[in-house]
């Protein structure tokens, strides 16, 4: 279904969880923080060791691991809400083989996209949970060294996984152990009383949908995926034919170079758009509201479901990489070959 993206941290909650859902096997809601800018990621509380400390991570539906800061880590962020994990201070932490570990990302560096950053560290095996299910098994990450282009993680230190992780995934280890259905959600909604959306773990919260629930197949192998066939724009298509992978650890929308170039193309030939191509220039511009309802709208064509994309979706405002808070970005970037396909949604 189509999201609303929120444009400034101004939104941004502190609040620690609440379920609304304690029932064993029934789905929990509850709010999250973050914003497209300046965080660049939606996070919530992850409850780690013993006694239950609230950590706070990016959730992460592009990796499979819990990472979060450690007591004494160099580079990593400091400031409330962040928590270090302190291994010794938990009664069931214990060291965890291979003992070590260093993860390496894309996207996280806003400047550059296709940029590597580094989180590394030592592995603990640790009793960890989020949204009022029991606590499982999962092996963790301390972190000890961040680089220092992590921009996602200049206000919350740390990122949660929800693909592939197995031992090291929290949803993944409460879904072994039948606490919760494989089902998980996000819904972003702009200015919310306790948040700026809603984490959904275990089901659907059909008061979350206005109408019914649109599903398209997933045809990722190792991410979570939807089949993108064209991109409508303008009244033209763009011929895609790839999978796009769902990654809520990216804010932006990532094309590769070819796909790219074709879409700059179609949208800057119209010669009515105001700074065109100093937007695909990767320039932030100046707008009138005029000026920027005159941008087309983009759709995804996914299996049997329109994804459709307003100027206010793909035009971004409050980007540290602009001179001015309140200049436009353009938010669709070059993904290189990230992911395969370079198509990460």
């Amino acid at each position: 279904m189509p999201a609303r993206n929120v444009h400034l941290a101004s939104h941004t909650q502190l609040a620690p969880p609440r379920s609304n859902f304690l029932q064993r096997n029934s789905p929990s809601s509850f709010p999250i923080g973050g914003a497209v800018w300046p965080t660049a990621i939606f996070w919530a509380f992850v409850q780690v060791g013993t006694p239950p400390v609230a950590i706070p991570a990016a959730i992460d539906s592009g990796s499979g691991d819990l990472d979060v800061g450690a007591k004494g880590c160099v580079g990593c962020v400091t400031a409330l809400p962040n928590v270090p994990y302190d291994a010794s201070a938990s009664s069931t932490s214990s060291p965890a083989f291979p003992y070590t570990f260093s993860n390496t990302y894309q996207t996280c560096d806003l400047s550059d996209p296709t940029a590597p950053c580094t989180i590394s560290g030592k592995l603990y095996k640790d009793k960890v949970t989020f949204a009022g299910f029991p606590a499982v098994d999962v092996t963790l990450g301390a972190i000890i060294k961040q680089t220092a282009n992590f921009d996602q993680f200049k206000v919350i230190d740390g990122v949660v996984g929800f693909t592939g992780g197995r031992s090291k995934d929290v949803f993944a280890q409460l879904v072994a152990a039948g606490e919760c259905d494989n089902v998980w959600a996000m819904c972003i909604h702009e200015g919310g009383s306790q948040g700026n959306g809603t984490l959904t773990v275990g089901g659907v919260d059909e008061r979350l949908s206005q109408g019914a629930v649109s599903y398209v197949p997933d045809s990722g192998v190792g991410f979570h995926s939807v089949h993108v066939s064209t991109f409508e724009l303008g009244g033209e298509s763009i011929a895609v034919g790839k999978s796009g992978i769902l990654d809520t650890g990216t804010n932006v929308l990532l094309l590769p170079p070819r796909l790219l170039s074709t879409m700059q193309k179609q949208m800057c030939s119209d010669a009515s758009l105001a700074y065109c191509a100093e937007l695909w220039s990767e320039e932030c511009v100046d707008l009138t509201a005029e000026q920027l309802a005159a941008y087309p709208d983009l759709t995804m064509k996914l299996d049997g479901v329109d994804l459709k994309m307003t100027s206010i979706d793909y035009l971004l405002r409050g980007s540290p990489q602009a001179p001015k808070a309140d200049q436009y970005c353009l938010g669709i970037r070059n993904g290189g070959s990230a992911g395969g396909t370079g198509v990460i949604i």
